[in-house]
């Protein structure tokens, strides 16, 4: 029993603010598997400890990204950590055949057509939870926006439907990557869009697997001021500021902008994506591809 002023326990709906599951969730959880398990107020009101609410988040992000809840929770807190630090996110715990690929491709292609956002993120949602983070992003997310430039080129998809297909994928992503962060993460990570560039889901694609690797990407996003991403860096005591170009940004506004922020960050790695048409710039990085990104994450 306990007593209804203790500061050591929370209320359900505490405990699933605080760690990003739903009550409902936690009550299934609960019920199927035994965790988390309640105590009694005196009373009779449930209240959970609340130590339980990292351990939780800790859950929610292995579950997030793949693996079962009734493996999860039997985890004691040094295997959560010990697999949320190996960044074994990947794992085929659910693999999928050429066929199964192109399916979930083709649904998200329909329901972009349509234009329905709550199927869209449903599809969206079970494909991440089957398949894990990094080949969501590789093998599914990445071939579906080459065939929808495919068919926004042949007139069968509008710029409408283009755009409707970014901004459901950039919400998803961004409510997907932030609960990957470990509180044990060991390195931050600026990325951001330069001045009057407004396309961030490249941005949003590299915080997943930043994540993934145990590094905080501190996002700033879309038409960042240069000024802003110096203060973050500096402030942040970041390794490293990542500019997303979008493919239709100047050359010449982009090389200067790069140059200026260099500058700025008085010795903080620099490297920018997303444009090819960027020359060989000193001491800044070009990073090709997101497979790239991935790579380079390993080594920062």
């Amino acid at each position: 029993m306990k007593n209804e002023n203790s500061q050591k326990h929370v209320s359900i709906g505490g405990l699933s603010a605080g760690s990003g599951v739903p009550v409902e969730t936690i009550r299934n959880w609960e019920l199927r598997y035994g965790f988390p398990s309640p105590s009694r107020l005196d009373s009779g009101h449930r209240r959970y400890e609340m130590e339980l609410i990292s351990r939780l988040k800790k859950i929610k992000a292995l579950v997030d990204v793949g693996y079962k809840p009734s493996f999860a929770v039997n985890l004691d807190d040094m295997e959560l950590e010990n697999l949320l630090l190996s960044g074994r996110y990947s794992a085929d715990l659910n693999p999928l055949d050429e066929n199964d690929f192109q399916k979930a491709i083709s649904r998200w292609l329909t329901l972009t057509e349509t234009m329905n956002v709550a199927e869209f993120t449903r599809a969206l949602s079970q494909d991440w939870s089957r398949i894990g983070a990094r080949r969501f992003i590789f093998e599914l997310t990445l071939p579906f926006l080459r065939e929808v430039g495919n068919r926004w080129e042949s007139s069968a998809l509008s710029v409408a439907h283009e755009h409707f297909a970014s901004e459901v994928l950039q919400s998803f992503l961004a409510s997907r990557w932030r609960p990957l962060i470990s509180t044990n993460h060991n390195k931050k990570l600026v990325l951001a869009n330069q001045e009057g560039d407004l396309h961030s889901l490249g941005l949003q694609m590299a915080a997943v697997l930043a994540s993934i690797h145990n590094i905080e990407p501190i996002f700033l996003g879309p038409n960042t001021p240069l000024q802003d991403i110096i203060i973050a860096a500096t402030e942040q005591k970041v390794s490293a500021v990542v500019i997303g170009l979008s493919s239709v940004s100047n050359p010449e506004t982009s090389i200067s902008f790069l140059k200026e922020l260099k500058q700025g960050l008085l010795g903080v790695r620099l490297a920018f994506g997303g444009s090819k048409y960027i020359p060989t710039l000193s001491n800044i990085e070009y990073i090709a591809s997101l497979e790239d990104f991935d790579d380079w994450c390993r080594h920062i």
